[in-house]
């Protein structure tokens, strides 16, 4: 519909893409990147649910979280997982046919989640054995 797809389209340049929320969100360390996270979830279940395509919206949104290096190491840095599942959820947005990335990007994106795949796994490996001591 539509007007979904402007509400959609206005949410996410008022939130999302807006370079002041980004960096307020980045700035509350785990939990603002706990909340972009969640704010990519959302995305892609418009998309599935309502059908919701705008490479404008998603490129912005790479170039905001994955390729501005400063942000990506903040929200790198203050919530690992959170921020594998930003990466995740833009991998997902091309995979399911609803954004239309070049191979550039999606391979980018693929390297950045193996990398924070193995950095969460030893993170974890690092709890249980300290929680086992």
């Amino acid at each position: 519909p539509k007007e979904l797809d402007e509400t959609l389209r206005m949410e996410y340049r008022t939130r999302l893409l807006n370079p002041r929320w980004a960096e307020a969100m980045s700035e509350q360390g785990s939990g603002g990147a706990f909340e972009i996270s969640q704010r990519f979830t959302a995305m892609v279940g418009w998309a599935g649910t309502a059908g919701f395509q705008d490479d404008f919206v998603y490129d912005q949104s790479f170039e905001t979280y994955v390729a501005d290096e400063a942000m990506r190491e903040k929200l790198r840095e203050a919530n690992p997982e959170a921020f594998k599942n930003v990466v995740r959820r833009m991998l997902e947005l091309h995979g399911r046919g609803f954004w239309d990335a070049d191979d550039e990007r999606i391979k980018e994106l693929q390297e950045l989640y193996s990398e924070l795949d193995t950095e969460v796994e030893m993170m974890s490996a690092e709890i249980t054995s300290s929680n086992v001591n």
